[in-house]
């Protein structure tokens, strides 16, 4: 097919059809073939279909243009083309920084200073890149390089896989949400890349032994609040910060007036949940609530933390040097506050609880 000649320019124009059979009918893409003064060509395509803004790009090689205009006007047509435009005009810094103000910061206000500094550390490594410029092995790299990783001045440590997979997974959920709710790119990078294999087979229970040590350690603590902490992490298995941040309107009491039930408004999986109060633990919260209604003029503060600070206004206490000194004056080694939750967890099971009531 001879092309159609355009007389009367300054410089030599000619209109180039397309050669791809799929950009033929009411809607299709034109080639334009331009000469400069100096004799160069160069080829200025422009799609033009219904219902879309026209799009136009120009290329020094005629083959290149058309498959620019077979892949744009395909993409037009299946819904992907704006997406893919809009996410070559945006960051990642952009998207992270708009995750942070909408989604973590309404939604996960507890997690802001963890998740925050994750976020920071992403938007100060790829930060730069468009959204349609980050690929997975870019991603794979600075995964590699949390991993490399070490902390600690003294004795310096590599960050565990456990917490590498935590700084990926506030990235993927800032992608995820992106892409599905915004529609800033057609789809998230994070789903080919590879997350660390993390060891989950540590788990330290105590001998009932270790359990009365620990309990006459924290006794004999400076801080009134320890044994009971203890008490209702062992009968409830509820996290550190889910107990220090309880408050007076969140334990519920029975027909006697004894606390009964704990009611997590804020948890880890954002789900409310009721834990039932029982024996040592019910027994110290009993003993707490009645000496704080004595402090009160025989009236409790609904809204008052159980586990007040003294030296910071309604703040939990500061428990962790207290207990660090009681596992040490117990003889307990490699414990943690959170391994409480298997204890509870075996008790449940030996009372007789199945798998989904324990979890």
């Amino acid at each position: 097919m001879r092309c159609q000649e355009y007389p009367g320019q300054s410089n030599s124009t000619r209109l180039v059809p397309p050669a791809l059979a799929s950009l033929k009918g009411k809607n299709m893409a034109s080639i334009r073939e331009r000469i400069d003064a100096s004799g160069k060509k160069n080829y200025h395509v422009q799609i033009r279909l219904q219902g879309f803004p026209p799009q136009t790009k120009t290329f020094d090689n005629k083959t290149v243009a058309e498959q620019w205009a077979q892949r744009v006007e395909t993409e037009l047509r299946e819904g992907r083309y704006m997406t893919r435009a809009l996410a070559q005009r945006r960051t990642v810094q952009e998207m992270l920084e708009t995750y942070r103000d909408r989604v973590l910061i309404p939604l996960k206000r507890k997690r802001v200073r963890d998740q925050g500094q994750q976020l920071q550390w992403w938007i100060d490594k790829i930060g730069r890149y468009s959204l349609a410029g980050i690929t997975p092995a870019i991603i794979c790299k600075h995964r590699d390089e949390l991993l490399a990783t070490s902390f600690g001045k003294a004795n310096p440590k590599k960050l565990a896989p456990a917490t590498v997979v935590r700084y990926m997974a506030v990235l993927s959920h800032a992608f995820s949400v992106a892409a599905k709710e915004w529609e800033w790119l057609p789809e998230s990078p994070m789903a080919k890349v590879k997350k660390p294999k993390v060891s989950n087979g540590r788990v330290r229970y105590l001998s009932a032994d270790e359990l009365e040590r620990l309990r006459a350690a924290a006794n004999a603590s400076d801080n009134k609040f320890l044994p009971i902490v203890i008490e209702v992490a062992v009968a409830t298995g509820m996290r550190y910060s889910e107990i220090m941040h309880l408050r007076w309107r969140d334990v519920l009491l029975d027909d006697q007036g004894r606390c009964s039930l704990a009611v997590l408004e804020e948890t880890k999986n954002g789900e409310r949940r009721g834990v039932p109060l029982l024996g040592k633990a019910q027994l110290a919260l009993d003993a707490l609530r009645q000496a704080h209604g004595k402090a009160h003029a025989g009236k409790v503060n609904v809204n008052a933390l159980l586990f007040p600070s003294t030296a910071k206004k309604d703040a939990p206490v500061e428990l962790r040097q207290s207990w660090g000194t009681a596992l040490k004056r117990a003889r307990i080694e490699n414990f943690r506050f959170h391994d409480l939750r298997h204890i509870a967890a075996s008790f449940m099971v030996m009372s007789g609880a199945t798998a989904p009531e324990v979890a």
